[in-house]
Order: C-alpha cells, then sequence, then structure tokens
C-alpha cells in the first residue's frame, strides 16, 4: 500500500463508535486509521463474496444442479 496514492478524509464519529474502533485497534497492535481501512476492506470483500455466491446459485438453479 506504500506505492499507493493516499487520500486524507475526515470522518465524525460517535464517542462510542470512537471507543469500539480504539479498543479494537489496541486489540489489533495497530493504528485506529489502520483498523478503520481493515474493517472497509473486509466489508468490500465480503460483499463481493456474497454477490459472487449469490450468482452462483442463480447459475446452478438454472441448470437444474441445486
Amino acid at each position: 500500500m506504500a506505492d499507493e496514492e493516499q487520500v486524507k478524509f475526515v470522518l465524525r464519529l460517535s464517542p462510542t463508535l470512537h471507543n469500539k474502533i480504539k479498543h479494537r485497534a489496541r486489540t489489533n497492535n495497530t493504528s485506529m486509521n489502520k483498523e478503520i481501512t481493515n474493517i472497509l476492506n473486509e466489508s468490500f470483500s465480503r460483499t463481493s463474496s456474497n454477490e459472487m455466491l449469490k450468482d452462483l446459485v442463480v447459475r446452478l438453479e438454472k441448470k437444474k444442479v441445486i
């Protein structure tokens, strides 16, 4: 990621959410910034995986495999 251009983004968080992220970052021995980036990346990966699985199920149903 060091070679990628980065964009600065200001985000407002509730104190509760801020504390949850801070705690999770400490637990994972990383910065809050990196933790938020990891959470977002995981979220997008899960969405892609879910969409792929749904597409696969539709294709298998069309072929009457399931």
